[in-house]
């Protein structure tokens, strides 16, 4: 699937929720249910904020929503604490008091009021979670959405469905943020398909000992020890 048709399909069914929901925008992103599960399983647990920092599939219903969305990104660093509590409230209001002065003009000028994140668990894996950021134009939209809270989060689950039925496989979060790499999650899709190592060698133009090298960073990352249980956590985590 081309980017560009990836990304047509995505922000259509955002605008589509943007005008169910009536909200001034919505954001979204697949993503790991927290950082602590992946944390340790790569060389340098710090790496993280700024795995986060980088992510690549972004998607928005409007070009204003992603422009503000890939703004806000780069000051995570500077609200490290802002950050992590969105991992760990299924609803999140974001306090604009604690962002960044810069942040907060770039808000402000973007005629969003409130930022609330939404975060959805994906039934296809126990591992990943939709979020949804809504932006809000008024202390009315946000009122409604506190009160109809249940509708809405019935609504996302379902376009969260919609999404990873559609696109999962284009924008696994685990290949997104790098834990996992591009090549490393082909390896992984040819072993799945019952490849054995001097295929994948071959077709991929690598060198065994190659091979065995992404083999083995899987596995660590993973939690795996054999080439089974390496393709079974791979399925949990919709990465084959």
């Amino acid at each position: 699937m081309a980017r560009g048709t990836l990304e047509y399909g995505l922000t259509e069914l955002l605008r589509q929720s943007r005008e169910h929901l009536g909200v001034a925008d919505i954001c979204y992103c697949y993503d790991i249910n927290s950082p602590d599960d992946w944390r340790c399983r790569i060389k340098d647990g710090g790496r993280m904020m700024k795995l986060f920092e980088k992510r690549r599939q972004l998607f928005a219903s409007s070009a204003k929503a992603l422009n503000l969305w890939q703004k806000k990104r780069f000051y995570y660093s500077k609200m490290t604490e802002e950050v992590t509590r969105v991992f760990s409230h299924p609803v999140y209001v974001w306090p604009k008091s604690k962002m960044p002065t810069r942040l907060q003009l770039c808000i402000e000028q973007s005629g969003v009021v409130s930022l609330v994140t939404i975060t959805v668990p994906c039934r296809f894996s126990p591992e990943l979670s939709g979020r949804f950021m809504l932006l809000l134009e008024s202390q009315q939209q946000l009122e409604a959405l506190q009160e109809h809270l249940e509708d809405i989060e019935n609504h996302l689950t379902e376009l969260q469905m919609k999404i990873v039925i559609n696109y999962g496989d284009k924008i696994n979060p685990l290949v997104d943020y790098n834990i996992v790499t591009p090549v490393s999650a082909l390896i992984l899709n040819y072993l799945a398909a019952g490849e054995d190592r001097e295929e994948v060698s071959q077709k991929l133009k690598l060198t065994m000992r190659g091979v065995d090298y992404h083999i083995g960073l899987l596995k660590q990352v993973l939690g795996a020890r054999t080439i089974a249980q390496l393709i079974y956590r791979a399925g949990q985590c919709r990465l084959v």
